[in-house]
């Protein structure tokens, strides 16, 4: 088992690590009917061998044809890579209050997510806000694609090197 990147997060109900690119793809693929990717302003200032991040996030959403909220000032980038009509501007506090609400309808009305994808935030910030789903928005599963082990997320990577974490994102899109 991967130690969580913060150590006061270890707690009896810990997520899975996914050590497998072809497995993640798999759980990305199969988990939800109705997913949605929540992407932070990090994801524009990690690059990995000269390509942001994000851009990686991109053709991951436009793989899986999901919904995107833009947290932080990410919105910008993601307006113009993905198109508007596929991006929503919200805090993390937001989505995150609104994912625990069930009576929220979703971004286009249609009903609640039952999984939510995140990456490109800060570690100890959502790593509160999948704490706040994992026990208060019981129908639905989270994973986080970042390089660090979130015990709060059902699935999430081990607390990878830069590199590991590119090979990772590599692989990832070949098996989407």
């Amino acid at each position: 088992m991967v130690r969580p990147y913060q150590k006061p997060n270890i707690n009896p109900d810990m997520g899975v690590s996914v050590y497998d690119p072809e497995t993640m793809a798999n759980i990305l693929k199969v988990q939800g009917k109705r997913k949605l990717f929540i992407i932070g302003a990090e994801s524009l200032t990690w690059e990995l061998d000269g390509k942001k991040v994000i851009d990686y996030y991109i053709d991951i959403a436009k793989k899986l044809n999901v919904p995107v909220v833009a947290t932080g000032h990410s919105y910008k980038e993601l307006a113009e890579k993905l198109g508007k009509d596929k991006v929503t501007m919200m805090s993390l506090e937001n989505i995150t209050q609104r994912l625990s609400d069930p009576d929220w309808k979703g971004l286009d009305g249609q009903g609640q997510y039952n999984l939510a994808i995140f990456g490109g935030h800060i570690v100890y910030y959502v790593s509160q806000a999948m704490s706040n789903l994992k026990n208060f928005a019981l129908n639905l599963r989270t994973i986080n694609l970042d390089k660090y082990a979130h015990p709060n997320a059902r699935f999430s990577l081990a607390n990878l090197s830069d590199a590991e974490w590119k090979e990772f994102l590599d692989k990832l899109l070949i098996n989407l």
